[in-house]
Order: structure tokens, then C-alpha cells, then sequence
């Protein structure tokens, strides 16, 4: 069986739960914390974790706990000295202190959710921080020794104007993080955003918007290597490459998912039952598929024409006529054996991905 070199582990906590957000993340339960913090050690405790090459701590916002906490977390989950261990952090719940401590404790690359640099539109998407706390966040992250920053940003938001979306993409160049993230808001089902039927800007202006994103991080030296995520060259995301391979990883705590032995498993999301679970020694699965076959092969294609490396064709003949139609159409390029992504084929990827799957 092939051994999982990557870990994800999910704190569920934030201070204001945003109403476009449909992770498993709660803004209400900040009494549970203590006993949640003890019931993943003891999850990492049971598992028969390797020498890890990634850890990733996301959420909710793994910031919202004690540094204490999550230093205790990051010492049970042995690790190459060379791993890349990534802490998600929003600007409005971070110090110097704070973030000084988390680097000498091992975390070396901080990704801080940003979203925008206009403060109007940062009410309106439900952030806690301002512009102004991001600027601040992010100085004061290189002042505590992260040399590896990554910021998101959103696009097509409510009420958005391209004049602001091109401000605070300029604002991100200005301070020239090592990697970029870029997320398109997708209006999910169960959110405030849907039940209040929020509008946000028309297809046209996202594919227009997507591709000035794109242009313009590409021109600053960011490389585009997948559809959402640039990079300066060497600072790629080592852990979410894991997922584009479609290799195993180790997935800890309240709806973490994790795919280990060709076996995809999610964990209980309610954080009270996950609590009882782990505490009691019961099944702390809430679903589970094996992935086998096709399946997994399309899986695997799905997940890596989504990054510039692409894949190589003859590794999965069982595509070729898609592939070949896909081509003629101008949605994917060949070179030298291997097939990646057009620019069309990336605007795109939801039509390229379901044609992929036609058998």
C-alpha cells in the first residue's frame, strides 16, 4: 500500500462564521475547544502516521486557537526537517507574538485569507478584518520570519466592480507574497448568500475577470501551474499538489477527509459527536468509497488537468477518444506525450472535466 506523506487537520473554529462559507466551520460552539483539541491528539495518537513531507492546518480558522494549542498538535505529527507545514490564518486573528511563536515552533508557510482590499467589499462577503488589518497581517508575518506567505483573493462578490477587483489584485503584487490563490465565489446551497438569493456579477464578467487575473499575475512572475493558484517559481503548494496527484494523505478532525489505501473517508462533522467518537474508541467515519478503476482514473485526470504539468496521455487509453475530441476542439494541447489544459480549457474546466467523464 502506498504510504501517505501529507496530513490535513481541520479546526473548525471561527470568530464569525462568513455567509458564503459552507465548510464544516462553526462560530458558536468556543467552549468545545478544549475538549477538541484533545480528542485530534488523541486521533493522531491512534493513527500509524509516517515521516510526513506536508502537514496543512486548515478550517474554519486555525488561528482562532491558542498557540499553545496548535503547537501541541504540530508536535504529534512526526516530520521531515524539510516538511512543508502550512497554518491558514485570517488577518484579524493574528499578532507578532502570536505568529513569532508558530514560527519558531515549526510552521513555515502561512496562508492568510485576505479576499479583498476593499473594505466595503469585505462587509459585505462578512470578514472580520479590514484592508487595513491585512496590510498589517501580512508585514507583521514577515517580521516574525515567514518567508513563504500566500494570500486569497475573490472574485466575482457581490456587488463587485472590475475597478475594484484590479485595486486589490495591485495591492497583492505591491506586497509580493510567494504564492496567490484565487477563488471565484460560488453561491452554495444552505449558505446566507443562497437563502438570501444574493446576486453576483454575470459569467461574462467572471470569464473576463478570471483572465485579467491570470494575465496580470503571469506578467508580475507568478507561474499559473493550477487553475486557481500561482506561485513565484519554487514555492509552489507542496501539500495541495498531493490532491492534484491524487496521492494519499492523512485527513484529522471534525469532516476531515482523507484517502488512505484506495479507501476515501470522511470523518463525522458535528464536532460534539466527533468529540464522543474519538473519546469512546466508535467509528469515527460518516462516509466512506473505494475508488477504484475508472473511477479512480478519472479522478486522477480530473485532478491533474487542473495544473499546468498536466498528465501523460498514454498513462489512460481508456480516454483516448476524449482527449482526442477535446483536442480538436481546442480545449486541451499535447506536447511531447504529455496533454494539459487551453487557456479555453481552464476558463472552462466544469464542461472540459464532464466530457472527459462521457464513456
Amino acid at each position: 500500500m502506498e504510504t501517505a506523506r501529507a496530513a490535513y487537520v481541520h479546526i473548525p473554529f471561527c470568530v464569525s462564521k462568513c455567509p458564503y462559507c459552507d465548510f464544516n466551520s462553526y462560530d458558536n460552539i468556543p467552549e468545545l475547544k478544549d475538549d477538541y483539541v484533545k480528542a485530534l491528539i488523541r486521533e493522531i495518537r491512534a493513527a500509524d502516521v509516517s515521516v510526513l513531507d506536508t502537514v496543512y492546518f486548515g478550517g474554519g480558522t486555525p488561528t482562532s486557537l491558542p498557540v499553545r494549542d496548535l503547537a501541541a498538535l504540530l508536535t504529534r505529527l512526526p516530520h521531515t526537517e524539510v516538511a512543508e507545514i502550512t497554518l491558514e490564518a485570517n488577518p484579524g486573528t493574528v499578532d507578532f507574538r502570536g505568529l513569532s511563536l508558530l514560527r519558531r515552533m515549526g510552521f513555515n508557510r502561512l496562508s492568510l485569507g485576505v479576499q479583498s482590499f476593499d473594505d466595503a467589499t469585505l462587509a459585505r462577503i462578512g470578514r472580520i478584518h479590514t484592508a487595513a488589518e491585512a496590510r498589517t497581517a501580512y508585514i507583521t508575518a514577515r517580521r516574525a520570519g515567514f518567508d513563504n506567505i500566500g494570500l486569497d483573493l475573490m472574485f466575482a462578490l457581490p456587488g463587485e466592480k472590475f475597478d475594484t477587483l484590479k485595486f486589490s489584485l495591485g495591492e497583492i503584487i505591491r506586497l509580493g507574497p510567494e504564492h496567490v490563490s484565487v477563488y471565484e465565489l460560488s453561491v452554495e446551497e444552505g449558505t446566507p448568500f443562497a437563502r438570501s438569493r444574493v446576486e453576483t456579477p454575470s459569467d461574462d464578467y467572471k470569464a473576463d475577470a478570471y483572465l485579467y487575473i491570470a494575465d496580470t499575475l503571469s506578467a508580475a512572475g507568478y507561474d499559473h501551474y493550477e487553475v486557481s493558484n500561482f506561485a513565484r517559481p519554487g514555492y509552489e503548494s507542496r501539500h495541495n499538489s498531493t490532491y492534484w496527484r491524487n496521492e494519499p494523505y492523512f485527513g484529522f478532525g471534525a469532516g476531515a477527509t482523507e484517502y488512505l489505501g484506495g479507501i476515501r473517508r470522511r470523518k463525522i462533522s458535528s464536532v460534539p459527536e466527533y468529540i464522543d467518537a474519538v473519546n469512546s474508541g466508535k467509528d469515527l467515519g460518516e462516509f466512506e468509497e473505494r475508488v477504484t478503476g475508472r473511477e479512480k482514473d478519472f479522478e486522477t485526470v480530473s485532478l491533474m488537468l487542473r495544473t499546468r504539468r498536466g498528465l501523460r496521455a498514454d498513462d489512460f487509453p481508456a480516454f483516448a477518444d476524449s482527449f482526442r475530441r477535446l483536442t480538436e476542439k481546442g480545449m486541451l494541447t499535447r506536447d511531447k506525450g504529455r496533454l494539459r489544459a487551453t487557456r479555453q480549457g481552464l476558463l472552462l474546466l466544469n464542461d472540459l472535466l464532464c466530457e472527459v467523464g462521457e464513456k
